[in-house]
C-alpha cells in the first residue's frame, strides 16, 4: 500500500503522521521528498571545481596573516 499527500511543512519544521488502520503494526517506511519550486539549473557540485582558481588560498591568507602579526611585533618592540 502506498500513500501519498502533499503537506506544507510547517516554520518549526514538525510534521505529526497519522496512518489508516488499514496500515499494519510494525515497521513501515516513510520517503519525504521535498517539492522545489525554485527551478533547478542542473549545475552539479562538480561543475563548480575549479571555479576559484586564482582566488585567495587559505594558505596565502595565513601567510598574510603572519606578515602581518610579524611586521606588528616588530614594530611594538621598537616603541
Amino acid at each position: 500500500m502506498t500513500i501519498e499527500q502533499t503537506i506544507e511543512v510547517p516554520v518549526n519544521r514538525r510534521i505529526t503522521l497519522e496512518v489508516p488502520l488499514e496500515i499494519p503494526v510494525g515497521k513501515a517506511r516513510v520517503l519525504v521528498t521535498p517539492l522545489n519550486e525554485v527551478e533547478q539549473t542542473g549545475e552539479t557540485l562538480l561543475s563548480f571545481k575549479g571555479s576559484c582558481k586564482g582566488h585567495d588560498t587559505m594558505d596565502a591568507y595565513f601567510a598574510r596573516k603572519r606578515a602581518d602579526r610579524e611586521l606588528e611585533e616588530r614594530k611594538s618592540g621598537t616603541n
